[in-house]
């Protein structure tokens, strides 16, 4: 309706009740910009936290410069951001990539505002989670040793609402419940708008 598009969805696994429940809304304006906003209810079976929550974008450059204004230069948690202060940082998704045994999540950067990649802008009023990579979700889930990780000569951004902090009993205590992404209701929204750059 007028510039505004409506998308009403859930999001789950085959034969099995939704994970949650959404609505976003993305609204379009003659300078290029976008505003989208997302509603989300968790449902009332999920008995554990969500790891993250947000959306992923493929950019057609590998190895895309970006910048970022949040804490930096090193990878942020919720649960791990003392060392990292806030700062208006420059990167690219080689540099942000951290070289665990086991492929896994790795790059992130809490309580960022604003972030600039190609020419591309996306900014909140409240600050988000950002991760920069050069490989894919599904890649870094699939992937069992660093030789099976295989980039698709794209960037891949990811702009969250929230990421849940790293802390797990695997090597210590239980994730402490002030650094988990245990909501019921999310909103979350920030706008993408052209740089202006060339």
């Amino acid at each position: 309706e007028g510039n505004t598009v409506t998308v009403k969805g859930s999001l789950g696994t085959l034969s099995r009740l939704p994970i949650l429940r959404y609505t976003q809304t993305l609204r379009f304006f003659e300078n290029g910009a976008v505003e989208t906003a997302m509603d989300v209810t968790v449902s009332e079976h999920i008995l554990t936290y969500l790891p993250r929550f947000g959306l992923e974008f493929a950019i057609p450059d590998a190895n895309a410069n970006f910048s970022y204004f949040g804490h930096g230069p090193m990878e942020s948690y919720q649960d791990l951001y003392f060392h990292a202060p806030v700062g208006l940082y420059e990167s690219n998704a080689e540099a942000e990539y951290v070289h665990y045994v086991r492929p896994q999540e790795h790059g992130n950067h809490v309580d960022v505002r604003m972030l600039e990649i190609g020419k591309l802008r996306f900014e909140s009023d409240d600050a988000f989670c950002c991760n920069v990579s050069a490989f894919s979700t599904e890649v870094i889930d699939q992937a069992e040793h660093t030789d099976e990780l295989h980039s698709d000569d794209k960037t891949h951004l990811r702009i969250d609402y929230k990421v849940s902090g790293i802390g797990s009993a695997s090597c210590g205590p239980e994730l402490m419940e002030k650094y988990r992404l245990s909501e019921r209701n999310i909103t979350f929204g920030f706008t993408i708008s052209p740089t202006g750059r060339k």
